[in-house]
């Protein structure tokens, strides 16, 4: 009994120990996005006024765009 726990737990940390470069290859191929200049956009604010990028934060503030999945939805 003990043997077969051991073959088990073995055989999972092989499998592991096999598959650990395979998803470390595919998070490398991703190109990150950090330090790309933005395009011009408009979004409308809480205080029902349009916001432009270009003319009220460009060159003044840093831009941190961030996405939520379903944030603030019924869901």
């Amino acid at each position: 009994m003990r043997g077969k726990t051991f073959l088990k737990w073995f055989w999972l940390f092989l499998v592991l120990l096999l598959l650990a470069p395979v998803s470390g290859f595919a998070a490398k191929q991703e190109k990150s996005l950090v330090g790309e200049e933005v395009l011009y956009f408009s979004l409308p604010s809480t205080h029902d006024r349009l916001i432009s990028y270009l003319s009220d934060y460009y060159g003044k503030y840093n831009l941190i765009m961030t996405f939520f999945p379903a944030a603030f939805t019924p869901i």
